[in-house]
């Protein structure tokens, strides 16, 4: 029997929850399409195809009941090359799974007189800013690759019809000196516009030994702009980086950022092997696009069984908020390394959706409870943070204080709730720390 004051306090949280506007939502679990991958190479020579080695990183918006795309594609043969190019190639769709290349490709190509972007052009993000003159209303940045140096910076480009392009002469961010975080190459941009303020985020990679947390590894970092040319980095930099031991213990990069009325919502590519390439697609959110929390339940879109065209890869994310559910368009490949002069094998774009039904998730704050999804229907999860350590006590009550189940357990545990009602409970959980409740909507 649950004490008058347990109650009063557990009515209160409730009115606290039920107008609680900081919880971040946004998905984490994810479908592949059964007919991946849905833009493929083309591999027949005779049509001197600029996408013949790869189809990758991909950017997609939707605008009206047109998904548009800008994704990097590979090649030897437009024109005469000496050697592999990546160029920026568009393609449409009404449904997003079936696609048609422009046959104008590639849009935006490299310069062809030694300047910054004259071996290739890829990794692109790019926004329909209706603040632009119409000339300048699609805005583009990408990464651009030094002939001599293999280097990548990142430039911007702009157009009238998300076709042809404009680019500006020079980049607009530029690599670190030699002691910092991003010394090595930037690439993977993604950019929002949050009022008269665009807001990047990009890969950094560290190539100085010096003794640096980052040596060696992939990081992403953070710049703002008023007028997208003129970029200021934060000056805390890297604002996300690596794991230690795990899926992502030396890659973090290529975010793709979506920001709402709630927060921003990452979701990033990931690695551990600084040999090959194995990377998933991660997700974390933020309230302020800096300080960032990872899910617990990362990766969230994880490489194919072997056999699978994404085997080896399935990363550098694409994902828009369509209709309340959310798609994702991303890079799968299933052969490493890549066999000499031949087209045996994938890099290509494949797709995924997750359902519409909202996750209240974990926010900017690792140091919380954590439960997932939320609403939930059979089966949630339960994280807690790291001062956690001793045994925990959990009590699940319903909305009018009546204890419906207890767990006890010392680690992340996995709850069934399929016999619950639907409606509102309440998991309060104890330990030598104290007591916190969180609130669960149960479907």
């Amino acid at each position: 029997m649950k004490t008058t004051t347990v109650l009063l306090a557990i009515a209160l949280f409730a009115c606290t929850l039920l107008n609680d506007q900081n919880a971040a939502i946004a998905q984490t679990f994810w479908t592949k399409d059964a007919t991946n991958p849905v833009l493929r190479r083309d591999t027949v020579l005779a049509n001197l195809p600029h996408d013949i080695y790869a189809i990758s990183d991909c950017w997609v918006l939707k605008e009206g009941a047109t998904y548009k795309m800008w994704y990097t594609g590979g090649g030897l043969n437009y024109p005469t090359d000496t050697e592999l190019r990546s160029r920026i190639c568009y393609a449409t769709s009404s449904d997003g799974v079936n696609w048609t290349k422009y046959a104008g490709n590639p849009v935006l190509d490299v310069s062809y007189n030694g300047a910054w972007d004259s071996l290739g052009v890829e990794t692109v993000s790019v926004i329909i800013d209706e603040d632009a003159p119409a000339g300048q209303r699609y805005k583009m940045w990408y990464a651009g690759q030094y002939f001599n140096e293999y280097r990548y910076e990142i430039g911007y480009a702009y157009s009238a019809d998300g076709i042809s392009w404009t680019k500006h002469g020079n980049p607009v961010l530029q690599v670190g000196t030699a002691n910092e975080w991003d010394n090595g190459f930037l690439e993977g941009p993604s950019v929002v516009k949050d009022g008269s303020t665009y807001q990047m985020w990009y890969c950094g990679y560290d190539v100085t030994v010096n003794g640096s947390p980052t040596d060696g590894k992939a990081s992403i970092g953070y710049a703002t702009s008023t007028d997208g040319i003129n970029w200021t980095k934060y000056a805390n930099n890297p604002i996300m980086v690596t794991g230690v031991g795990n899926w992502e213990s030396v890659y973090v990069q290529d975010p793709h950022v979506i920001k709402d009325d709630l927060g921003y919502y990452m979701w990033y590519g990931g690695g551990s092997d600084d040999s090959h390439y194995d990377q998933q697609v991660g997700y974390a959110t933020s309230f302020d696009g800096i300080n960032w929390g990872k899910s617990p339940l990362n990766p969230v879109l994880t490489r194919g069984n072997p056999g699978d065209w994404d085997q080896l890869v399935a990363s550098f994310p694409s994902v828009i908020n369509d209709g309340g559910g959310y798609k994702m368009w991303y890079t799968g490949k299933d052969v490493d390394p890549l066999p000499e002069n031949s087209t045996a094998y994938y890099w290509e774009i494949g797709y995924a959706t997750s359902s519409p039904t909202g996750m209240e998730e974990f926010a900017s704050n690792p140091n919380e409870m954590q439960i997932y999804p939320n609403p939930a229907t059979e089966t949630i999860y339960i994280t807690f943070p790291p001062s956690e350590t001793g045994q925990k006590h959990l009590l699940i009550f319903n909305s009018l204080g009546a204890l419906v189940q207890t767990v006890n357990t010392n680690q992340a545990v996995q709850i069934n709730i399929a016999d619950l009602p639907a409606g509102l409970y309440f998991i309060q959980m104890n330990s030598d720390n104290g007591s916190v409740t969180n609130r669960l909507v149960k479907n």
